[in-house]
């Protein structure tokens, strides 16, 4: 249940805002805010062997995996760089894989894990994120391979081989 008034809340909230440049610039700066706050979290594990994983905390994540989604859906929508298309969908499914990853964790190691994963990810999306605010700007691909390494669909793959 606790899942469920998560996705609302988070779908209701201004930050899923139809996706653009400036999207991609305030979710990177979100993901710095939310790297920041999770090393706290990490720190004052280590030290106490706790940590309170706020359901605000819980909702952030969640807002940031949602966008990511967005951003994915700008990306290819405007056919920028399929690569990444793919790193943002991977991102906010690891959002959403990490956050059942600190309710299900049955001991202060796993929350670390988690945690720390959040952390790095937080991290690269603040790289990622300047990476699509530029690409756009510019029109110009800023990370592709020239290969979908990840299609969003079926009709997409098949297309990539062609």
């Amino acid at each position: 249940m606790k899942r469920i008034l998560l996705a609302i809340a988070a779908a209701a909230l201004p930050f899923s805002a139809a996706a653009s440049p400036e999207l991609a610039g305030d979710w990177g700066l979100k993901a710095g805010d939310l790297r920041e706050q999770t090393a706290s979290l990490i720190e004052t594990l280590d030290t106490s062997g706790k940590a309170d994983i706020s359901p605000a905390f819980q909702t952030e994540i969640e807002r940031f995996a949602y966008a990511a989604t967005q951003l994915g859906r700008w990306i290819d929508g405007n056919d920028g760089p399929s690569d990444l298309g793919c790193i943002f969908r991977g991102m906010a499914e690891e959002g959403v894989v990490q956050l059942d990853a600190l309710e299900e964790a049955e001991n202060t190691r796993d929350t670390r894990d988690s945690l720390l994963r959040l952390a790095v990810m937080f991290s690269d999306a603040e790289v990622i994120a300047a990476a699509a605010t530029q690409s756009a700007l510019r029109a110009t691909p800023a990370l592709d391979s020239g290969l979908a390494s990840c299609p969003v669909n079926t009709a997409a793959a098949k297309a990539a081989l062609k």
